[in-house]
């Protein structure tokens, strides 16, 4: 579909859920993964989005059942969350007439901007807002099954990148990577403890889970407070733990000072512990899950590679940020548990 093509039809989709009613649409900042637009209906905004990373229904009504059930608690959340629109025959999702059948749907607009963490005091209200939600989404149970696996089913993370394809390309790369080839093999290694874990992790509290909360899906106002969290695409059933594991591993920056990067972490659990009682078993575990966050991104981009979609630098980055942060956490997770536990470190 040409460009002019594929912009006519996001600039006709207001009318599936606004008939006879006049709007207008406007580009914006956007996240990373889908298209998004801006519609303006009689002075309220709304946030069109278009979904590129998959082309399954299923995944967006899983999606937006959620997001309407934490409509229903909004009143225990202090931020907004996006709220699917309705169309005019009950739905929320249009198909656009083409030939990839592209899925679009339409959202309630909070105004902010994507917060910068520079002191404890904001980290700890990153904690709380994660705390929050995820005390909440700990409620909530629909009649439908997740479509995503959790993460820990690493196998499902990208079509391409089977356990056997990934131990391939690690331990044999090809030609543009030989210059990491120690890189990937520590990133094998990890990847081969993590799958050892795995039945050990099947035991552990599951529930509804974000799995994606970071400062490009969260908002913020003029002084710094949360106003909203976003992007809810990814929502699924897996460890209750894993959304720490999601935000300290954005958290985790090898090159900060051993002493601050502890701090921030510490400054986002105390505030996340505000309202989730996590258990000891859960605590244990967390290094690994953070080292887990790191290698479904590496595998993501793995695929990203793979299907022509990222060039080789892009790919080199990743395992170089993967390596670091797994061997940073092998080094250091210990005192890492004892200073979110608040224990004296040795």
């Amino acid at each position: 579909m040409r460009v002019k093509d594929f912009e006519e039809q996001l600039a006709l989709l207001p009318a599936y859920w606004f008939p006879g009613q006049a709007w207008t649409i406007r580009v914006g900042a956007g996240g990373m993964n889908n298209t998004t637009r801006f519609v303006d209906v009689a002075g309220t905004s709304y946030v069109l989005r278009l979904y590129e990373t998959h082309r399954d229904i299923d995944k967006i009504i899983f999606e937006h059942r959620i997001l309407l059930a934490l409509n229903k608690r909004k009143n225990q959340l202090p931020y907004r969350i996006p709220v699917p629109i309705e169309l005019p025959d009950g739905g929320t999702v249009v198909q656009l007439d083409d030939s990839q059948g592209k899925l679009a749907a339409l959202f309630t607009f909070t105004d902010g901007m994507n917060p910068t963490w520079v002191n404890a005091q904001q980290l700890l209200h990153y904690g709380e807002a994660v705390g929050q939600l995820s005390a909440v989404l700990g409620t909530i149970a629909v009649d439908l099954k997740p479509v995503y696996p959790p993460y820990y089913e690493i196998e499902n993370i990208h079509p391409r990148c089977t356990p056997d394809a990934i131990r391939e390309f690690c331990m044999h790369p090809p030609e543009p990577f030989f210059a990491q080839r120690e890189e990937l093999l520590y990133i094998f290694e990890r990847f081969s403890a993590l799958y050892q874990a795995i039945p050990s992790l099947r035991k552990l509290p599951h529930q509804l889970v974000h799995g994606d909360i970071n400062g490009s899906n969260m908002l913020v106002d003029e002084e710094g407070h949360i106003t909203s969290v976003l992007d809810f695409e990814f929502i699924t059933r897996d460890l209750r733990v894993m959304e720490i594991a999601v935000c300290l591993s954005d958290l985790i920056d090898p090159a900060l000072p051993k002493a601050e990067l502890k701090r921030n972490c510490a400054a986002f659990y105390k505030g996340y512990q505000q309202f989730v009682d996590i258990k000891e078993a859960e605590m244990q575990v967390l290094p690994l899950l953070i080292e887990l966050r790191r290698l479904d991104v590496f595998i993501h981009f793995l695929g990203r590679y793979a299907d022509g979609v990222d060039p080789q630098g892009v790919l080199i980055d990743i395992i170089q940020n993967t390596f670091d942060k797994t061997k940073w956490l092998q080094e250091h997770s210990t005192e890492l548990v004892r200073s979110l536990q608040n224990k004296q470190l040795d």
